[in-house]
């Protein structure tokens, strides 16, 4: 008789050809994967909003070449929602990267690196001037939503702005939410991705910006790379 255990293997849903089953369970959220699916939802969702109150701090590392709301894209980052254009171009969407701790910002732009070094990058900080509505990927948060807390980590670029893309499109089912919140991939962190509809809440004239090579900051880096076990080198521009 069969046992429930090989039972439940055999169940397993079948890979694409030529594609095995054990490879299909690899990925980089340790040695199992879920399949994450396109939108829409199999199941009517049933979204998790939190709010964040006024006054909340968020921290960005940023290009200066694009310090506010960035709304040229999409780019190759998680959660853009801008237009699909081949080559990008400037639209009426605008994406806005931050995190609450100085740790989390660091994991994210540097982790795919595989080490630290400071070259042109600002830091800024801005509290938020009115309360923000944000739909919640962590944990069972993405399930609720429709998706799978994988997207919040896989390498899919093209899937993960998909899926932003439906969020955002769909206020009857999600609200008009002013973005996401969701776990850093590289440290678990929590991150958001604001929509335009956030940037009267966190206003650019508002952030206090300093260059991520000044030496308190470079030292703050610094702490943090130990931390996260990334091999930290000298700022490659020194701070004006």
């Amino acid at each position: 008789m069969a046992t429930l255990a090989s039972a439940a293997r055999s169940s397993w849903p079948l890979s694409p050809p030529g594609v095995s089953n054990d490879r299909r369970r690899r990925g980089a959220w340790g040695r199992c994967m879920v399949v994450v699916l396109p939108p829409p939802p199999r199941l009517p969702p049933d979204p998790r909003v939190i709010t964040w109150p006024a006054g909340k701090a968020l921290y960005r590392i940023y290009n200066p070449a694009y310090p506010d709301f960035r709304y040229y894209g999409p780019l190759a980052q998680r959660f853009d929602h801008h237009i699909p254009a081949s080559p990008p171009e400037t639209g009426p969407r605008g994406m806005y990267y931050g995190a609450p701790t100085l740790a989390c910002c660091v994991a994210e732009v540097f982790g795919d690196r595989g080490f630290i070094q400071i070259g042109a990058e600002w830091l800024a900080a801005i509290a938020l001037e009115r309360a923000i509505q944000l739909l919640d990927l962590r944990r069972a948060g993405a399930t609720r939503a429709g998706t799978v807390h994988a997207i919040s980590g896989i390498r899919d670029r093209v899937l993960t702005q998909e899926w932003s893309r439906y969020f955002y499109e769909h206020p009857d089912l999600y609200g008009a939410v002013d973005g996401l919140i969701y776990p850093a991939a590289h440290n678990g962190g929590t991150a958001v991705a604001l929509y335009e509809r956030a940037s009267g809440a966190a206003p650019w004239s508002a952030a206090r910006t300093v260059a991520l090579a000044e030496p308190h900051v470079a030292a703050r880096v610094q702490h943090v790379a130990a931390r996260l076990r990334l091999p930290y080198l000298p700022p490659a521009v020194t701070s004006r």
